[in-house]
């Protein structure tokens, strides 16, 4: 029996999933005994699709890859034009993933979405940091009650296991403080400033590269590196909702050479550093350009790696490091979760 998915959103992130689901579907047979099928996708702007015994994949990608749309795909016994909360209400799944693209004001409409599907008692995997960041404990608590799975381990560090590592290898441990370098765009055009590169021609190269948004204010101003410490304090250490106005967050676009030519002398480098502080049983949120130490862990994160420091009661400091950037590794991230998902529901029966 499959394991029926129903997605939401199909840009790069969504694309990639169901990539990676298709030319790995023997490798997850055989070593998950998992036949994932993809029932379904819903878009804004690409049209929607649904098919109850699976879509094609291969039809699907090169569909969408030809016409720019998720409906045009030829298969038969499919049905197009259904609205996404007819999808969400009525389509046979078990799982929702949801990619849609982040709206930081509000979280919406992709809370509204996951919060159907868990209505309806299907798990959720998203990569989607807006309904994380501004529902987290409404979501955890609605799923505990459904006795189903909401996993977000693309919201952070993209492919980087970042929640499953604090989940599963800090166990135990109380988490007392967090230090992360995760945003990739920033931390790209850092470097070329430290190479002596100017902030426009920086971010002009970013966008080149493919690494800045059109519009990258969320990424050069730091809030999109507060929001993602606000997900950590919430998920990883026991922290309440806190609103962007009681967060502290300066961005990258007023770094001095004066800055750079400090690390230097000291063999350091500039980082856009993300903090969550435990402060008398409250939490702190401060996202700031800092000059780190070459002994700190968080000073050799390059480029658009991304980095993660815990500091715990009983291990002391616990650095993660790895890709933080990229529609195909949010993708595997997404996937992950699915496997994780699966697996989880297979132990219980």
């Amino acid at each position: 029996m499959s394991f029926r998915i129903l997605l939401l959103g199909f840009g790069n992130v969504g694309h990639n999933l169901v990539s990676l689901i298709d030319s790995r579907r023997d490798l997850l047979k055989k070593d998950f005994g998992l036949e994932l099928s993809v029932v379904g996708v819903g878009t804004r702007s690409k049209g929607t699709i649904y098919k109850e015994s699976g879509l094609e994949l291969g039809s699907l990608l090169r569909s969408e890859n030809f016409t720019g749309r998720v409906d045009s795909a030829s298969q038969s016994g499919f049905s197009v034009g259904l609205a996404v909360e007819d999808l969400l209400s009525d389509g046979e799944y078990d799982l929702l993933v949801e990619t849609t693209p982040f709206q930081i004001e509000s979280g919406q409409p992709a809370f509204s979405f996951l919060e159907k599907a868990l209505k309806r008692e299907k798990h959720v995997v998203t990569s989607n940091k807006g309904p994380i960041f501004h529902y987290f404990h409404e979501i955890r608590e609605l799923a505990f009650s459904k006795g189903v799975k909401c996993l977000f381990e693309g919201t952070v560090m993209a492919g980087t296991p970042l929640f499953s590592f604090a989940s599963e290898c800090l166990c135990g441990c109380e988490i007392q403080s967090f230090e992360g370098v995760v945003n990739g765009t920033s931390n790209y055009i850092l470097g070329l400033m430290s190479n002596g590169s100017g902030f426009d021609d920086a971010l002009l190269e970013a966008r080149r590269r493919g690494y800045a948004e059109p519009d990258p204010v969320l990424d050069v101003d730091g809030w999109d590196s507060a929001v993602k410490a606000s997900i950590v304090a919430q998920a990883v250490m026991g922290a309440s909702y806190i609103p962007f106005e009681e967060m502290e967050v300066k961005g990258i676009r007023s770094v001095s050479p004066r800055m750079f030519e400090e690390a230097q002398r000291f063999g350091g480098s500039v980082r856009l550093v993300a903090g969550v502080e435990r402060d008398n049983g409250a939490f702190r949120i401060r996202v700031r350009p800092s000059v780190l130490p070459s002994n700190h862990p968080l000073h050799s994160v390059s480029g658009v790696t991304n980095g993660a420091l815990f500091l715990t009661d009983t291990l002391g400091e616990v650095c993660v490091t790895g890709a933080g950037a990229g529609s195909r590794e949010t993708a595997y991230a997404v996937l992950r979760d699915i496997i994780t998902v699966w697996k989880r529901r297979e132990q219980k029966r």
